[in-house]
């Protein structure tokens, strides 16, 4: 083990080698890889050494991973962030001393990601974009899909946003794992397929990445039991459905689109129910735009309206 510096005490019993390094490896080498979306990889404990104070003040004011909804106001499946225990072992191996705590070099992987692998059967629709573009339309020739990957072939490609003549499909931000719907569920396609790409502007200490072609992978499906499209509803207003369905839909996942650095409270307010929190969206950026999965889909009536503290328009996924 490493000797530790006279003007750096050892004050923690939190070690790199037995806890920081687990919790790394599940919520930040999804991005912060060699290779990965973020400007610096965080792999190994000298890696992680000199970026130690940086990463507890990020994740202490909750500004990484990219997370715009506040915690305990709704529940969410897609959840990157991390828990408030996992934020106190930060916190206490940076103020103890950074204590390596095992072998020297251990570097960390990310999880296998059993999902992704289902993405890669022979029924797939794989959609390959060239090199070094912002946007692409490419014939879908799909009708139904029950989910999608995508897998940026440019590190620095922070967010997609997948629709078609349908309507809208999704988003993929870095970090994002792959979306799968529920059961017996897909979302119609229709046309082209159009993806929209966003990239951050390089760090002046990052050196020029190796590019490779991205991949969207489509999971195909058969007509559904229950289907699943998107609507854009404004908050504090009549819903008005551009589905000509009847009676009750499920919300499955909102996107909400705020103005840069807005903060927004949303909920739902029936008649004669108590109002169901959907969430705190606080900080928007808008290049990581993602939708929110919501861990107890909502019953979004004829009579319900979706409310707001402030202006702004939300992206559902609904399912009837």
């Amino acid at each position: 083990m490493a000797r530790p510096a006279a003007h750096d005490p050892i004050t923690t019993k939190v070690t790199f080698a037995r806890e920081i390094r687990a919790i790394l490896s599940a919520r930040c080498v999804t991005c912060h890889a060699p290779h990965g979306s973020a400007p610096m990889p965080l792999t190994t404990y000298d890696e992680v050494r000199p970026w130690a104070r940086a990463i507890k003040e990020q994740v202490l004011d909750r500004r990484m991973p990219k997370w715009h909804a506040a915690r305990g106001f709704g529940a969410f499946t897609n959840d990157p962030t991390l828990t408030p225990l996992e934020s106190a072992l930060v916190a206490a191996w940076v103020d103890g001393g950074l204590p390596r705590g095992g072998a020297t070099g251990t570097e960390i992987t990310a999880s296998p990601d059993v999902t992704s692998a289902a993405f890669r059967r022979e029924s797939d629709r794989v959609l390959t974009l060239p090199l070094d573009v912002a946007g692409l339309s490419a014939p879908a020739r799909v009708q139904w899909i029950a989910g999608w990957s995508f897998e940026p072939g440019d590190p620095r490609i922070t967010s997609a946003t997948l629709t078609s003549a349908a309507g809208g499909i999704g988003t993929w931000v870095a970090g994002d794992p792959p979306v799968v719907l529920p059961a017996g569920s897909a979302l119609r396609v229709s046309g082209a397929l159009q993806i929209n790409l966003h990239r951050r502007p390089a760090a002046d200490f990052e050196a020029e990445p190796a590019l490779q072609p991205s991949v969207l992978r489509l999971r195909v499906a058969g007509p559904p039991a229950r289907t699943v499209w998107q609507e854009e509803v404004a908050c504090n207003i009549p819903r008005q459905p551009v589905e000509a369905v009847e009676g009750p839909v499920t919300v499955l996942a909102v996107r909400p689109m705020l103005d840069a650095r807005a903060s927004a409270r949303i909920w739902l307010q029936r008649p004669g129910a108590p109002a169901a929190i959907v969430g705190w969206f606080r900080d928007f950026e808008p290049a990581f735009a993602r939708t929110y999965w919501l861990a107890r889909p909502l019953e979004l009536s004829p009579d319900s309206r979706l409310q707001s503290d402030a202006r702004c328009t939300i992206q559902l996924t609904l399912s009837r």
